[in-house]
């Protein structure tokens, strides 16, 4: 943001008065429902019957628990669909743990756990995380019903007044403020359809000429000496 702007502590202003309301909204009680309903079903993992019977089957519960997500979907089918013809099946899927939490570990859940590939590295080399290496078919799907018990109290006024506090900055004073800038109007041009037929006929001119010489024709729509790329 640009801190000189005439306008730089009013948006710091407003900022903060919306950072204190959606903490007031965001602690709002919860209250609890007459008659819980249902709202659709979670997808979770769970043991094998066979490796439940396992004298270490707590360490694998232990990696449930520590990365293993869950999945919702409104039926028990989990399907959803892509587009026509084209449909896909929601599972939940396995996390990451940071460094942290894996010094902290039991050394018996410690051994399934090892540092994610090079790939993830690439993407996030500055931070250790570690996968869990538990063989897949040691888990199947366990299916529950999602039951809605509370209601998060929520204030109209409140909600009202973050609103109107984000429009307002939005509004087209700050964007200066913002660093968001662009050409003149009087600078930029609208193209119609006349200059994208001139930019048509130019381009195959230059085709027949070889079409190394750029700066021979002169482009009217969207070429590397427009008003916008001149501007820019």
């Amino acid at each position: 943001m640009n801190s000189k702007h005439p306008l730089y502590k009013e948006k710091l202003r407003v900022q903060d008065e919306i950072s204190e309301l959606e903490a007031i909204h965001y602690n709002q009680d919860w209250i609890e429902l007459d008659v819980p309903y249902k709202s659709g079903y979670y997808k979770t993992f769970d043991l094998r019957d066979d490796i439940k019977n396992r004298s270490d089957a707590w360490v694998f519960y232990e990696c449930i628990r520590l990365v293993g997500s869950r999945a919702w979907w409104k039926n028990k089918s989990f399907k959803r669909k892509i587009r026509k013809g084209k449909y896909e099946y929601i599972a939940p899927v396995f996390c990451v743990v940071s460094e942290k939490v894996y010094d902290s570990l039991h050394p018996a859940v410690k051994k399934y756990f090892s540092e994610i590939s090079w790939f993830h590295k690439h993407w996030n080399p500055f931070r250790k995380q570690f996968a869990c290496r538990v063989p897949s078919y040691y888990f199947v799907d366990k299916i529950e019903p999602r039951w809605i018990t509370h209601y998060k109290e929520t204030d109209s006024k409140i909600v009202k007044q973050i609103d109107e506090k984000r429009d307002y900055l939005r509004h087209p004073k700050f964007w200066a403020v913002n660093g968001w800038s662009g050409a003149p109007k009087d600078y930029c041009k609208y193209y119609n359809r006349s200059d994208r037929r001139n930019s048509k006929q130019t381009v195959q001119k230059n085709i027949m000429n070889g079409g190394d010489d750029f700066d021979k024709y002169e482009y009217r729509y969207a070429h590397k000496h427009s008003a916008a790329w001149d501007y820019w």
